[in-house]
């Protein structure tokens, strides 16, 4: 293959790409070509005579691993089959359904999402005679998730109900067989410790590692990677401690000094080298973020234009923000032929996300809002979910629960009572003991219920063996049509057709979407594409290049736009009002965020700050400039008066020409 590393990268990207051998550290600023580095890097290990399947590249999102898998397949023309790039949660699910069977569980395991887990809590309060309306469960979920990850290191009353709650939760967990995302990081760990023999053949077989986004993964994602990394010692990391923002899920921008100690013998590199961004805004983002003091010393620069100035406009309040945000995207759309998909509008919070949405709806322009309800979270795709979840895996308690008495089967608290106490004295399924009471004589479940266990019972056991020899797509639909949905639908909105045909529609798509993951994949199986899905989120095949992309800048992390606007650059958003009630170190934190937001933009940067603002009580209050802003050279700012300016009577046009498009 022979490639040229000097040619096709500058010379730092070039240097970190040649050294294969050992640990690195390589320090990549926002828009310096990481990904382009990484790519040629694994090119010339495989150059090098490095086997595919000994290299493991790990990143955090699907999207980042297989745009890495598909670059480096086209630069090499090779189909690279063993080459592992994927993330750390995908990498630690393929670990356990090799090795799981160690820590006491089968390989058959479901993976629980965050509803799946609130669900087993509810049960969990339920057996412990517990009223599951004197807690939050959600915030019941999330302190059991810094529980098990070490975040958090005990309850602060040991002898609490929340304790035995607790525990009693992850009983129950391994008794169902099934894991949540938590423990797709923490069991391969236990795993490690528990079986040094496994860690060894894991370490043999993976040599060569790399860690895109560094800054962002967790200690327990930084200690799995070390403990495979440990024997052959060539492990490279890449990441921006100014890009750590992460900390309120576990992220530790810290791991980039414990990598150091762990590894003293690392050789280190800086990408400073912009290639995204103009001067002005690379200025800007310097200037702002050499006022945090734990970080590496780095400063962006480019060879490109120093590009026009960051605009910033001052609205009266919200709405005339909004206004503004979306007349000047109109314009420039229409005026320089932006697309609108090269616009990105970033916010502090979800919160203020509506009402720039409706503006943009009242200026005719679509956009895609980040952070909306997820496909897979309507509640008529989760039940039919959860009946597939059961014909895989018939110890899935959770998933019994939600869908015994969906449709209404006749089987009552009473009954479902009586079962949860016979299958726990038998230590058997939920499942196993609604069968054993769908046919046995003397079952505490008489007339109509028990002849409606025995009617699901036989219903699930006809779709197991059907699934063995079946397809996937007709099983499913099969199962919405067998258990009467769309007539469930109708009892309960009867007078509300174009939500049924809605819900309904849902169901198609979601026949569709397994009917193309089965072509695609004619080797995988159900369990698979429900990992998958776990894993994988949602879809959207929209046309994106026509809407602006309005989200939270957290959410534009690894995204960039032609055109990006800052709105609520206020104290109190931006720095958030609990940063500023606690220590500087969350400022810090707030300002690698606005840092972020500030380098997702390549041309051109707009950043807006209202005279006024309603809090979420609807109360007015007087508005301030971010204190960020004073940090930024006011010689880098400049108003666009043209741009934003629009008379009353342009208002009244625009709005006319919209409703008459809806009306023809």
């Amino acid at each position: 293959m022979g490639f040229d590393l000097d040619r096709e990268l500058n010379s730092e990207q070039a240097a970190a790409a040649r050294n294969i051998h050992g640990p690195s550290l390589i320090i990549a600023g926002a828009g310096s070509g990481k990904t382009r580095m990484m790519t040629y890097r694994i090119a010339h290990m495989l150059d090098e005579g490095i086997t595919e399947d000994q290299i493991l590249a790990l990143t955090f999102t699907n999207k980042a691993a297989k745009e890495m898998s598909e670059r480096i397949r086209s630069l090499t023309g090779k189909p690279l089959k063993k080459l592992t790039a994927t993330t750390f949660h995908s990498f630690g699910l393929g670990l356990l359904k090799q090795y799981i069977q160690h820590l006491g569980y089968r390989n058959n395991f479901t993976i629980y999402d965050t509803n799946d887990n609130m669900s087993l809590i509810r049960q969990v309060i339920a057996g412990l005679d517990l009223q599951a309306d004197d807690y939050n469960i959600y915030s019941l979920l999330s302190l059991f998730s810094d529980l098990k990850t070490g975040r958090v290191k005990e309850i602060q009353n040991k002898d609490s109900a929340v304790g035995r709650i607790y525990d009693e939760w992850l009983l129950s967990q391994k008794a169902y067989n099934v894991v949540d995302f938590d423990d797709l990081i923490i069991l391969p760990i236990r795993i490690f410790e528990k079986r040094p023999d496994v860690l060894e053949k894991v370490q043999d077989r993976f040599r060569y590692i790399m860690v895109d986004e560094f800054q962002d993964t967790s200690l327990l994602q930084y200690r799995m990677v070390s403990m495979i990394a440990r024997k052959e010692r060539n492990i490279c990391v890449v990441g921006d401690d100014d890009q750590s923002i992460y900390s309120w899920r576990g992220a530790n921008y810290r791991n980039i000094v414990m990598f150091e100690e762990d590894f003293p013998e690392r050789r280190e590199y800086k990408l400073e080298r912009n290639y995204r961004s103009t001067g002005n805004i690379l200025e800007a983002a310097n200037n702002l973020i050499v006022h945090n003091s734990e970080r590496k010393s780095k400063k962006l620069w480019t060879s490109g234009e120093k590009g026009s100035s960051i605009f910033v406009i001052s609205p009266e309040d919200e709405d005339e923000e909004a206004f503004m945000i979306a007349e000047g995207i109109r314009k420039r759309h229409n005026e320089s032929g932006v697309p609108y998909g090269e616009f990105g509008i970033l916010v502090r919070t979800n919160s203020l996300i509506a009402t720039l949405e409706n503006a943009l709806m009242e200026n005719g322009i679509m956009c895609a809002v980040s952070g909306g309800t997820s496909f897979f979270d309507r509640k008529e795709v989760r039940d039919i979910l959860c009946y597939l979840k059961l014909i895989v895996n018939s110890d899935d308690d959770a998933s019994l629960l939600r869908i015994i008495n969906t449709p209404r089967r006749g089987i009552g608290r009473i009954s479902v009572e009586k079962l949860r106490k016979f299958a726990e004295e038998r230590r058997i399924s939920l499942f196993d003991a609604l069968t054993e009471f769908a046919y046995a004589a003397d079952s505490p479940v008489k007339g109509r219920s028990q002849e409606n266990l025995k009617t699901f019972s036989r219903l699930v056991l006809d779709w197991q063996k059907a699934l063995e020899d079946g397809r996937l797509a007709s099983l499913v639909s099969n199962v919405i049509e067998a258990i009467g949905y769309r007539e469930m639908l109708y009892e309960e909105y009867p007078d509300k057709p174009k939500l049924i045909d809605f819900k309904m529609k849902s169901l198609e798509f979601l026949v569709s979407r397994i009917s193309r993951f089965e072509k695609n994949n004619p080797d995988s199986s159900l369990r698979d594409y429900l990992n998958l899905m776990s894993l994988d989120g949602k879809e959207n095949s929209d046309r994106e290049d026509e809407k602006v992309n309005l989200m939270t800048m957290h959410a534009s992390k690894g995204l960039e736009f032609d055109t990006v606007y800052l709105a609520g650059v206020e104290d109190n958003i931006i720095p958030s009002s609990r940063a500023l009630e606690e220590d500087a170190k969350n400022i810090d934190e707030e300002r690698r965020l606005f840092y972020v937001a500030i380098t997702r933009a390549r041309r051109m940067l707009t950043i807006s700050h209202c005279g006024y603002r309603k809090d979420r009580m609807g109360e007015r209050h007087m508005a301030l400039p971010s204190r960020f802003l004073e940090e930024i050279p006011s010689s880098l700012f400049s108003e666009d008066e043209e741009m934003y300016a629009s008379s009353d009577e342009d208002r009244i046009d625009m709005l006319n020409a919209l409703i008459g498009k809806f009306r023809s």
